[in-house]
């Protein structure tokens, strides 16, 4: 070996021994340091000795904190202190010691190490109690109650509304919970993820839910309509029928017969014309408020009612007569129409029009004023008519008639038929007077001509209006 090879093998062999007595060193000392940057449970222990790192856990325990994730974005936090949290010695961080291989320091140089240890501390239960007690989402007046699942009624129909969560917590659950987190060394506990909530026991992926709904929805399948002139109808469908769904005792749903009734009085309250007052403009071009008659439409309310619940149970779609006991010759607001009798009391005078035009009018003489026995005022129908009539009173005590008038033209409009317009050819005064003292029994009295002309006017429910 040349001398040049000598003093570079031994300069060689000094710098080894200066590296393997370094790291030789290193080694001694991370036998009871931990590696840098040692992590436990998130914090930073390294180069720190056993002993160090428990007087280090312990001294930061009363300022450990705990984050309470609540639902509704909420937080609230815990500290040690109020937690009275205490190192509990377990061996862990010894063991972690003993497993720290210190010739390996230099792998770790830069990585370090991350250790996650569990049972490190000890929970105080009256302290943890109370802590958890004094906790805002705690407190009976924050929290929601969880809703259940249920059919319901919407814009469309019936469906199922989805449950509801809430925000009622269990106390143990809560506690159970964080114990848990601080026993793991955790600095977050979701109340949610450790299922402390109380749970709604119905969901909305229930099948008995589902076809409750579906049962629903079939009842209201109907859709009827309801003519009762231009511009009013009245259209039933699932937006009114949905609020009319029953459960019965068997849990079957059905129609609510009490609201169909309702319904059906008060189409009756809004459409029935049969005693009620009308605004009427005279001949003479006044405005006269007329005085109810028999005259107009009347609603039949039990049989329209039966024949409606019939109809929506069958699901029927379209039209939907109404049942009247009594109806009128317009459909309109104005129920009399173009065609009717006009009859003045005041004037003693007729009009007759058809199809607004007047065809016919008369000097009359109506009921006796002053024997109490006038013409009644209001809104009627022509009853029907007949030729060769004779009209009597009524029977007295040796069985004669009070009276027995014959007519050639009888048109009953009042009073069960017993008021109407006829002849008396007997009759010579047609006065506008005539009538306060020597009028009719309450009918008519109308010149022969021109009740015959009438005769041939008019037909059954022709209005005749008297004011």
């Amino acid at each position: 070996m040349t001398t040049k090879k000598k003093i570079l093998t031994g300069i060689a062999g000094a710098l080894f021994a200066v590296v393997a007595a370094g790291y030789g060193a290193a080694a001694y000392y991370y036998s009871n340091h931990f590696y840098s940057h040692t992590e436990i449970n998130g914090t930073d222990y390294g180069e720190m000795t056993v002993q160090e790192v428990k007087d280090k856990i312990t001294e930061q325990l009363p300022s450990y904190q705990i984050t309470i994730k609540e639902r509704n974005d909420q937080e609230e936090t815990l500290t040690g202190q109020q937690l009275q949290l205490t190192y509990q010695d377990n061996g862990e961080i010894d063991d972690l010691m003993k497993n720290q291989k210190s010739w390996g320091w230099v792998l770790h140089a830069f990585t370090g190490v991350h250790a996650e240890l569990k049972n490190m501390v000890a929970v105080d239960e009256d302290a943890l109690k109370q802590a958890v007690e004094s906790l805002s989402c705690m407190q009976p007046e924050n929290m929601q109650a969880p809703q259940d699942a249920c059919v319901s009624a919407t814009d469309d129909g019936y469906a199922v509304i989805p449950e509801e969560q809430g925000t009622t917590l269990e106390e143990e659950k809560v506690i159970d919970g964080i114990r848990q987190a601080l026993v793991n060394g955790e600095t977050v506990c979701d109340l949610d993820a450790a299922d402390c909530y109380a749970k709604p026991q119905i969901l909305q992926d229930n099948a008995d839910l589902q076809a409750q709904a579906d049962a629903i929805n079939q009842k209201l399948s109907a859709s009827l309509t309801m003519d009762f002139g231009t511009d009013r109808q009245e259209v039933l469908d699932k937006t009114t029928l949905k609020d009319w769904v029953v459960q019965a005792e068997d849990g079957s749903y059905a129609i609510d017969e009490a609201k169909v009734t309702e319904y059906v009085a008060g189409l009756a309250q809004k459409y029935d014309t049969v005693d009620s007052e009308r605004s009427f403009t005279t001949t003479s071009g006044s405005t006269v408020t007329l005085t109810p008659g028999d005259y107009g439409w009347k609603i039949d309310q039990n049989s329209t009612t039966a024949n409606l619940l019939d109809a929506i149970n069958n699901g029927t779609q379209g039209a939907f007569e109404i049942v009247y006991l009594a109806t009128a010759m317009s459909r309109e607001a104005n129920d009399i129409g173009s065609s009717y009798v006009e009859l003045s009391l005041t004037d003693q005078h007729f009009w007759v029009y058809v199809d607004g035009k007047q065809v016919l009018d008369s000097a009359v003489v109506t009921g006796c004023l002053n024997k109490g026995t006038q013409t009644p005022k209001g809104v009627y129908k022509v009853k029907g008519k007949t030729t060769d009539y004779t009209m009597r009173g009524t029977k007295n005590a040796s069985g004669n008639w009070s009276y027995e008038v014959h007519c050639n033209y009888w048109i009953p409009f009042a009073a069960e038929n017993t008021i109407g317009f006829h002849d008396l050819v007997t009759r010579s005064d047609w006065s506008s007077t005539a009538y306060i003292n020597n009028g009719s029994h309450g009918c008519v009295n109308t010149p022969l001509d021109k009740v015959k002309e009438l005769y041939n006017i008019v037909s059954y429910k022709f209005p005749v209006v008297v004011y």
